[in-house]
């Protein structure tokens, strides 16, 4: 018998003795939404009557329910256990989608490798355990790369996942050695509600940040406009056009590329404030793939520097957008397609933060920005997991278009219709200034001019966005061999939709 399985054995006896219930007394709350009581000497019982279940976990784990409604954690330094709820009743998943579509996404990605899958039986409950892992990277605590799913169906579409995550390899029953279905009962609490930390911004960065954020009466336009700031010519003629001055404008970048010195100039030359998109993403081995895991392990801390030291010389106000759309898996760095783990996201978030803080960076205002939905719609991939943390996020982005119709499956929606969905959400949950940081509309499927007009006149209900950054390009269908625009966004083309912004803009002067 191998040492591993020697250790192994002994947990799962020292687990089965502490578990034993210590003096049974009469536990308050039994209708309260959570309950975490004492059990025995190693072990807490937990109870979430709104989504059904109850639980044994480790007694030195400390329980956080800030996203209640998302997930139930608990956390040591070396060992985190998420209990994520899911239900599909209302969309096309199941049990199998889930498992087999979660699975695609670790193994995606050469970083992880799945060591085992089988399902283990909890005092009659089948749980369907995944264990997969990676390579440790250096980090400031416990890199905790040993993980566990353990997923528990009460229906064909309603499911619970106990993800663990550990420094040292998971051995489920000593962690959990109890799980067991309930009857559900009575309504989710609420999550906690987040809001920003005072910064000390530059002069010329706070005085940007009270104008357009805090103390702004009306909200204003900023514009993507995709041969600026490398031309001017066609951003004067847009602003002609509509007779507005967009003070804001749209760049994307990302590690493949160095900070682009001159184009940023250009927009400091001309007065604008950038909104600038970095992605950590690069080109490795001629092909482009996320650089999350490095970026933690310190092996871009030189370009980190870099960017840092342009930042300062640059001394300009800046909308730094990192990692827009992270819940959705088409991109690279999105948790889907990095382990299913969110918490890496975070720590690259804020290693990057606090890199440029380190290096005095003053002029960076932290646009936080989910998409509207999250792409896979399961509950360790929601939105509200990628949060940072209060310190790290100034602003609070949002992104929908109308996408038109163009393809299979795509609806023409109001601007009401994009928006109401996750806009309400996010205001219960955040206190931050929100802007748009990109939208438009297409032409195909109905009245781009009349949704503008209607856009107009409804932006300004949502008093929460300060700013909306509209963008001016076209989407192309790949799969065609001949140059096909598939969703149209320009806003110059069509003379009623130059009308409309015109006529819509002058109420935002």
């Amino acid at each position: 018998m191998n040492v591993k399985k020697i250790v192994f054995i002994i947990a799962v006896l020292i687990c089965t003795l502490s578990v034993q219930p210590a003096i049974a007394e009469e536990v308050p709350g039994a209708n309260q939404c959570t309950v975490l009581s004492p059990y025995s000497v190693n072990y807490n019982k937990y109870t979430n009557n709104a989504f059904g279940y109850e639980m044994f976990i480790l007694s030195n784990l400390k329980l956080n329910e800030d996203i209640v409604s998302v997930k139930s954690r608990f956390e040591s330094e070396n060992l985190t256990v998420d209990v994520l709820y899911d239900n599909f009743y209302n969309d096309l998943n199941n049990r199998a989608t889930y498992l087999d579509y979660g699975n695609r996404g670790i193994l995606s990605n050469i970083a992880f490798k799945i060591t085992a899958e089988y399902n283990h039986n909890f005092n009659g409950l089948d749980g369907h355990v995944v264990l997969y892992e990676r390579d440790k990277i250096k980090t400031d605590g416990s890199d905790r790369n040993y993980y566990a799913m353990i997923t528990f169906s009460r229906t064909y579409k309603e499911l619970i996942t106990v993800f663990i995550k550990s420094s040292e390899p998971v051995y489920i029953d000593k962690i959990m050695p109890g799980f067991k279905l309930i009857n559900k009962t009575g309504e989710m609490k609420a999550d906690a509600v987040f809001e920003p930390v005072s910064k000390k911004f530059d002069k010329q960065t706070q005085s940007f940040y009270d104008k357009y954020f805090l103390n702004n009466e009306k909200m204003h336009f900023g514009i993507f406009e995709p041969t600026y700031p490398d031309y001017s010519t066609k951003l004067n003629e847009l602003e002609n056009m509509f007779n507005y001055d967009f003070p804001v404008v749209l760049m994307y970048n990302s590690f493949k590329k160095p900070y682009k010195t001159e184009l940023m100039n250009n927009a400091k030359r001309d007065g604008k404030i950038v909104e600038y998109g970095l992605y950590t993403t690069d080109i490795v081995n001629g092909q482009e793939k996320d650089i999350t895991l490095e970026i933690i392990n310190g092996e871009y801390d030189e370009y980190l520097d870099n960017l840092a030291q342009s930042f300062n010389e640059y001394d300009y106000p800046v909308l730094f957008r990192l990692n827009n759309e992270m819940n959705g898996e088409w991109v690279w760095y999105s948790a889907h397609r990095v382990g299913k783990d969110t918490d890496l996201f975070i720590e690259c978030w804020r290693y990057i933060y606090d890199k440029f803080k380190e290096k005095g960076v003053d002029n960076l205002i932290f646009v936080w920005n989910p998409n509207e939905k999250s792409f896979p719609n399961f509950a360790y991939n929601h939105y509200l997991n990628y949060y940072p943390g209060n310190e790290y996020v100034d602003v609070v982005g949002l992104t929908s278009y109308n996408t038109g119709n163009y393809y299979n499956g795509e609806t023409w929606r109001s601007f009401n219709e994009a928006y109401d969905h996750f806009y309400y959400d996010y205001v219960r949950h955040f206190k931050h200034p929100m802007m748009i940081t990109e939208f438009s509309c297409a032409s195909k499927g109905g009245n781009k001019s009349l949704w503008f007009d209607d856009m107009f006149s409804k932006i300004s209900g949502y008093g929460r966005i300060k700013l909306a950054v509209l963008w001016n390009g076209q989407d192309y269908d790949m799969t065609k061999p001949e140059k096909t625009v598939s969703r149209n966004y320009r806003l110059d083309l069509e003379p009623e939709v130059i009308e409309s912004m015109k006529k819509g803009l002058q109420n935002f002067k």
